[in-house]
């Protein structure tokens, strides 16, 4: 396990045997003549003593053999469970060399520390303090159904106050949509923390659009910057990038540690510290152990990914002494998988989960879907008659396209009314700091038309909105989608109780064109055979919610819940026992008698969260000019590159390949000195951001 540890620290994880079944480490182990070139009598005296090392060495294997008793305590040792566990130890190990390789040649480089001690013992006092500071300043609303719902998240928040005397565990936090989990689930974390000595405290969410809000209200509760770390863009190259003339890349010197208290970072970003082969992913793993994870809308976790998020949550656990909470209003059942999530006692950290529900009901669901779907300009048309009608609408669709489309036609449609309708777009082709304006003023938006009821709003949207994000709309319009994805559309309607009862709307486009959106597809499918059955306005509870998810994940074979891979292969078999290689070496008679058998470089490679390869690339809009010409200049300024990454996060959109391949052929983007791609004016929209071709040219057409 060292040696192949200390053999990969530069290239990543290797293979002990790839999925070919050829046995890498163990060729790489028989090299002839390593050690010809090694002084070892100028290492004994200069780094360690002879004698003392062949006493670590001892006191390593006796620590080894002891962790072995322990994983075969919790599986056997011809399990998969057994191999995962040990594929995970092995994780770890090169995570912490990783990180303290390039913390020191970093530090050596700048010729300062770059590690604080951070006393979190006070920090978690001072953090309970100003939060039980600020939930004692939430007032009651006078009208009798906002105060309802504000009494029962004072409840919920009471429940996860008491429930963090439980011992560490997995948790869930099942409260729907506007529950208050934010604010619910970092009390609990910070009781948690305080009693059994906790040195993290890590949320990990699906959007980076809810990360801007919820890292912005926890700063404005805590006020301390530099005790919380956001990490969730990818700008850095994780393992790529150019050199400067000693051969070290900067690039990689500077990607996260996650070495500071609390962390707001994406399932992305998480799931590649588990499972993606670049080194300085990996290099963040170790920071998990000691600490607290909170999972926020956890019904987002990729289908494919489910087995190999369950057995690595229970080995954090089990091993690493990480306690979790996986919040949502939709849970999935992962306690029932083939390879299950290992629950804790009283998983529920809030009471009367059913009666809870029933209380925070403040909408009607409706369904609209018609056999075959119907077009983008039909829809449109209902929507501006719902917005002439009843008040601002907002329409969340599945596809950014589909948002594109449905913009412009309602935006068309709305220049014929009379009354004064205000038509804006959000997406993910939107860079982070122009969505978050556009929100700020929808939200303040909304909150005037309360003032101005004559006047109205109609918000185009793809998903990036429907989870976690904080707006209020009388109407919601939701492209048919799985039951998770209305229930959460639903928490944008009427979402504090103080309007009339909100109303949700579920459409069906024509044409919508989801082949390759395997798990939307299987959620819309499913929700269609549930309408039929049920009536809509049941979409919401529990008991249709669980329904819903057994039949979700029934539908799924093994492999795909173990993420497959091409051929027979699937992630989970190369991270474990690796039966298909030791298949194939028994077939063409090679020896497969090794200990361990894992193809972690194979596996690495494969590995990707999202389904397509994406790129960031920088936006020349505000500040974002300025940092593309930054970047021009200061290819080598390594102190300034930080900084200016850091503020680039909010300036860049991420393109799929096929987009990218589309915009370089035009000459829209091109590569600063820096290595950061860049995009080029007249690519870029006001109202709905990165298009595919130049802006003077769409008008003409």
């Amino acid at each position: 396990m060292m040696a192949l540890v200390i053999f990969s620290h530069h290239a990543g994880l290797m293979n002990y045997v790839d999925r070919e079944g050829h046995a890498d480490f163990w060729k790489r182990v028989e090299k002839k003549d390593v050690l010809a070139q090694v002084d070892l009598a100028y290492y004994y005296r200069a780094v360690i003593d002879e004698a003392e090392l062949d006493e670590l060495f001892e006191a390593a294997v006796r620590e080894f053999s002891a962790l072995d008793e322990r994983i075969a305590s919790l599986s056997s040792r011809e399990s998969e469970a057994y191999y995962f566990a040990w594929g995970m130890v092995h994780k770890l190990l090169f995570s912490m060399l990783v990180d303290a390789d390039r913390l020191d040649s970093a530090e050596f480089e700048m010729d300062a520390s770059l590690v604080r001690d951070w006393r979190v013992d006070s920090l978690w006092e001072e953090f309970s303090v100003k939060l039980e500071d600020k939930l004692k300043s939430f007032s009651l609303p006078q009208k009798a159904t906002a105060r309802k719902i504000a009494e029962l998240r004072q409840r919920i928040s009471v429940d996860c106050l008491q429930a963090a005397e439980r011992a560490p565990g997995i948790y869930r936090l099942s409260v729907p949509t506007g529950g208050g989990k934010t604010l619910a689930s970092m009390r609990f974390a910070l009781r948690h923390a305080q009693i059994y000595r906790k040195k993290r405290i890590i949320v990990v969410i699906p959007y980076t659009s809810i990360i801007d809000q919820n890292v912005k209200e926890i700063r404005a509760v805590f006020g301390r910057d530099e005790a919380i770390l956001e990490h969730h863009s990818n700008v850095l190259a994780e393992d790529a990038g150019a050199a400067d003339s000693m051969g070290m890349d900067w690039r990689r010197l500077l990607t996260e540690r996650w070495g500071v208290p609390v962390i707001f970072t994406t399932q992305v970003q998480f799931l590649n510290a588990l499972f993606a082969g670049g080194s300085s992913s990996m290099r963040r793993l170790h920071a998990l152990e000691d600490s607290i994870l909170i999972f926020d809308e956890i019904q987002t976790l990729p289908v494919r990914c489910t087995h190999l998020f369950n057995a690595a949550l229970n080995f954090l656990q089990s091993f690493c002494r990480v306690t979790a909470v996986l919040c949502t209003a939709t849970q999935p059942p992962l306690e029932r998988m083939d390879c299950p999530l290992a629950l804790g006692r009283e998983a529920e950290l809030t009471s009367d989960v059913a009666a809870m529900f029933e209380g925070f009901r403040r909408v009607r669901i409706e369904t609209c879907c018609r056999a075959g779907g119907v077009s983008v300009d039909a829809i449109a048309g209902e929507i501006l008659q719902s917005a002439e009608e009843r008040g601002d609408v907002l329409a969340i669709v599945n596809l950014t396209r589909q948002a594109r489309e449905l913009y412009q036609a309602v935006q068309e449609l709305a220049q014929s009314v009379q009354r004064e309708i205000r038509v804006v777009h959000l997406s993910t082709k939107m860079y982070p700091a122009h969505r978050r304006r556009v929100l700020d003023e929808v939200r303040a938006e909304l909150a005037r038309h309360r003032e101005e009821p004559e006047k109205r709003l109609i918000c185009i949207s793809t998903q990036l909105i429907e989870a976690g994000v904080d707006v209020s709309f009388p109407v919601v319009y939701r492209a048919l989608a799985g039951f998770s994805s209305i229930a959460q559309a639903a928490g944008r309607c009427n979402r504090h109780g103080d309007g009339a009862q909100g109303l949700v709307r579920i459409v069906a486009f024509a044409d919508e064109g989801l082949l390759h959106l395997e798990d939307i597809r299987q959620g819309q499918k499913i929700a269609q055979i549930l309408l039929h059955k049920k009536e809509a306005d049941t979409t919401l509870s529990p008991q249709v919610m669980t329904e819903y998810f057994l039949k979700f994940y029934q539908g799924r074979t093994s492999k795909e819940l173990r993420y497959p891979i091409e051929k027979r292969y699937t992630l989970f078999d190369l991270l474990s026992a690796n039966y298909a290689a030791q298949q194939t070496r028994e077939e063409s008679g090679e020896p497969a008698d090794f200990w361990f058998m894992q193809a972690f470089d194979d596996a690495g490679k494969a590995f990707e969260v999202i389904d397509s390869y994406t790129e960031s690339v920088l936006v020349p809009y505000a500040a974002g000019k300025d940092l593309i010409a930054a970047f021009d200049r200061r290819a080598a300024d390594k102190k300034h590159f930080c900084r200016d990454m850091r503020r680039a996060q909010q300036y860049m959109v991420n393109l799929f390949r096929q987009e990218l391949e589309t915009l370089e052929a035009q000459g829209a983007i091109w590569q600063t000195e820096s290595g950061v791609f860049a995009l080029h004016e007249g690519y870029y929209r006001e109202d709905f951001g990165v298009q595919l071709e130049q802006e003077s040219t769409y008008y003409i057409l």
